[in-house]
C-alpha cells in the first residue's frame, strides 16, 4: 500500500543527490557540454584546467604564478593579472621610457610586462573553450588561448616530437591599421621535432609561417566582427586524427594531428607583438626604433573551460 510513495521519496532523494553532487563538482546546465557538443555526446568538465573567474582573486593553487620567460618581455602576474566581477583582466604595460631614464636602453624588453594564466595541470585530447574580449591596442598586442608542452630535448630519434602547441586563437597579430586587419583571427599549430642531436642543437621548428608547413599548421580566419570591441566564444577540439577549431560555434578549420599529442597545459596571456617586437636570430627583440603606443591595455575573459569525452558517449 506504501510502495507508491516509498518510490516517490527514493526518486526525490536521487534528484537530490544528483543535485549536490553536480553542485559539489562544479558541473552545471551552463558548462556541462561544449558549444557544439552533440546530443549523444557525454562530456565531462575538468575543473583543473577549467575556471569561471567568480572568486575575488585568481586561484594560484590551479594555474601557474610564475610562468616561464618569453623573449621580448616578461610576465608579471602580480601585478598584471586580477579577477573582479567574474571576469579575468590581463593589462599589458610598458614602462621602458622609465626604464631608458635611468639604466639607458630597453634592448631586453625589460619594460614590457604582461600576464598569464598557465595551468598545472596538463591534458592533450578533449575541447577547450573559452569566451574572450580583446585588448583595444592595435597593432602591439596579442590576446591568445593556448595550449603548450614542456620542450623535452632529451629525445633523440629523427623525427619525434620534442613539443608540441596548439594555438586555439590568437587575436590582432597583424602589424598595420589596414582596414580589416584587425579581424583576422589566426588558429595555429607550432611544433619542435629531433633532428638527432641532443639539447638545443637537436631542435628542428616546424612553425606555422613557414612555407614548408603553411598546408598543414597555419589557420587564417577573418572574422565578421572586430574582436576588441565586446566577447566571443572561441574553441577547439582536439582528437587523436584531427583539430578543429570554432568561433562562436562556426567551424573556421580543421588539421590532421601529426604532432599535437604531448600533454599540454592550458594558457590565457597577453603577447607583444610588431611594431614593438621584430623578429631576429629566431626569437623576438624589442625595436628600440618605436616608443609611445596605447598602454596601458587589457584583455578580458569570461570563462576558460576544458571537457573530456567520457568513453561510454554513445
Amino acid at each position: 500500500m506504501n510502495r507508491p510513495s516509498i518510490t516517490l521519496s527514493l526518486r526525490i532523494s536521487f534528484l537530490i543527490w544528483g543535485v549536490l553532487v553536480s553542485q559539489l563538482s562544479g558541473q552545471t546546465e551552463q558548462n556541462a557540454r561544449p558549444l557544439t557538443a552533440s546530443v549523444s555526446e557525454n562530456w565531462v568538465i575538468r575543473w583543473n584546467r577549467s575556471d569561471d573567474f567568480n572568486a575575488s582573486t585568481v586561484d594560484w593553487r590551479k594555474w601557474n604564478k610564475n610562468p616561464e620567460k618569453f623573449s621580448g618581455w616578461s610576465w608579471d602576474n602580480e601585478r598584471n593579472v586580477t579577477v573582479q566581477d567574474g571576469f579575468l583582466k590581463i593589462t599589458l604595460r610598458n614602462d621602458s621610457p622609465a626604464i631608458a631614464e635611468k639604466n639607458g636602453k630597453d634592448r631586453e624588453g625589460r619594460g614590457y610586462t604582461s600576464g598569464m594564466l598557465k595551468s598545472y595541470a596538463k591534458g592533450t585530447y578533449g575541447y577547450y573553450e573559452a569566451r574572450i574580449k580583446g585588448a583595444p591596442m592595435f597593432p602591439g598586442a596579442s590576446p591568445a588561448f593556448w595550449l603548450y608542452s614542456t620542450i623535452d630535448d632529451t629525445i633523440t630519434p629523427i623525427g619525434e616530437v620534442r613539443y608540441s602547441e596548439i594555438d586555439i586563437v590568437e587575436l590582432t597579430q597583424r602589424q598595420s591599421h589596414v582596414e580589416g586587419n584587425e579581424r583576422i583571427t589566426d588558429h595555429n599549430l607550432h611544433a619542435i621535432l629531433s633532428n638527432g642531436k641532443l639539447g638545443l642543437p637537436g631542435r628542428e621548428w616546424h612553425r606555422p609561417n613557414d612555407e614548408r608547413f603553411r598546408k598543414d599548421q597555419a589557420n587564417e580566419y577573418r572574422a565578421p566582427f572586430d574582436p576588441r570591441t565586446d566577447f566571443h566564444t572561441y574553441g577547439c577540439r582536439v582528437e587523436k586524427e584531427e583539430i578543429i577549431w570554432y568561433v562562436d560555434g562556426a567551424e573556421v578549420g580543421r588539421k590532421p594531428n601529426k604532432f599535437w599529442h604531448r600533454p599540454m597545459s592550458v594558457a590565457l596571456s597577453l603577447g607583444l607583438r610588431a611594431p614593438y617586437l621584430r623578429w631576429q636570430d629566431n626569437k623576438l627583440v624589442v625595436d628600440e626604433k618605436v616608443a609611445g603606443g596605447e598602454f596601458q591595455t587589457q584583455m578580458f575573459v569570461d570563462y576558460v573551460r576544458v571537457w573530456e569525452l567520457n568513453p561510454k558517449s554513445e
